[in-house]
């Protein structure tokens, strides 16, 4: 059996060689093509002249520009990092206190976190718009941030760590004077580093590459988030700029890359200890 899986693998890195390729071409293209002057765009996979060009038009605006994508990278930031932060806060206190502190019909709570995940958001959207409206969040950041500050999957991966403490391991927390907070910040949250890397790194990247619920609460463009303002680019006159187009899309992926980095060996590590896996 070893030796006819050892003559199969020339082929099996074959195959995997060719789906990694087919998975990573088009962005590839889409980042050379950011460095490409238009008339190269479609006509050559590998430029004969890099410019900045494009990434200036973004950066620092161009002729009959009228949108701020130096603002809307930093729109982007806000409805992106104070829900991460939130998260994984709430997410942490929440499950510590079903989990571990057992509060009153905590089963019960358990079982609505789990059943908060069954739905898929854009079932919310109406009912989430008009409460948005009643409350004057239209056209303002928090309008946007508002629906995202707390996550029933954060919740419930904390959950599913948290069980994994040993009960001694708090209890002589406790012996020693230490309050449920001081719990939190200076035993679970350490040796959770992994879970809230995970819960960091998916966060951050369904806020960051947020679209709809982003288009639908703000039709101010000085409020609008990177993902929404570069959709909107691709309409009428601009539509013929297709090297800045794909500059702001390499920009709109840059952080989640960069995150995923830093993130990496986290990530790896928490596959099968946080549960994401089978």
């Amino acid at each position: 059996m070893n030796k006819y899986i050892k003559c199969k693998m020339p082929l099996i890195y074959l195959v995997l060689t060719i789906g990694l390729f087919l998975a990573i071409f088009p962005y590839l293209w889409m980042v050379l093509s950011s460095f490409k002057v238009s008339g190269e765009i479609y006509t050559r996979f590998w430029p004969t002249k890099l410019t900045l060009g494009n990434y200036a038009f973004i950066l620092k605006g161009g002729t009959g520009q009228e949108r701020n994508f130096t603002g809307s990278i930093a729109n982007s930031l806000i409805i992106s990092i104070i829900p991460t932060i939130s998260v994984i806060f709430f997410g942490m206190i929440t499950a510590y206190s079903l989990r571990r502190m057992k509060i009153c019909g905590y089963r019960f709570f358990e079982n609505l976190v789990v059943y908060q995940m069954l739905f898929p958001g854009v079932l919310f959207l109406i009912p989430l718009f008009l409460i948005m409206r009643d409350w004057g969040q239209i056209n303002k950041h928090s309008g946007m941030i508002l629906r995202y500050l707390i996550d029933p999957w954060a919740i419930f991966i904390y959950i599913q760590f948290f069980k994994t403490i040993p009960e001694a391991l708090l209890e002589a927390a406790r012996i020693d004077g230490a309050s449920e907070f001081k719990i939190i910040t200076r035993i679970m949250l350490p040796l959770s580093k992994t879970t809230t890397a995970i819960v960091t790194l998916f966060t951050f990247m369904a806020r960051w590459s947020e679209f709809l619920w982003p288009l639908i609460v703000n039709k101010d463009y000085d409020k609008m988030p990177l993902s929404v303002l570069l959709a909107l680019f691709t309409k009428g006159e601009y539509q013929t700029y297709p090297g800045v187009q794909m500059a702001g899309a390499t920009l709109l992926t840059l952080p989640i890359v960069i995150l995923f980095l830093v993130f990496r060996r986290h990530f790896e590590e928490g596959i099968s200890f946080t549960g994401l896996k089978g």
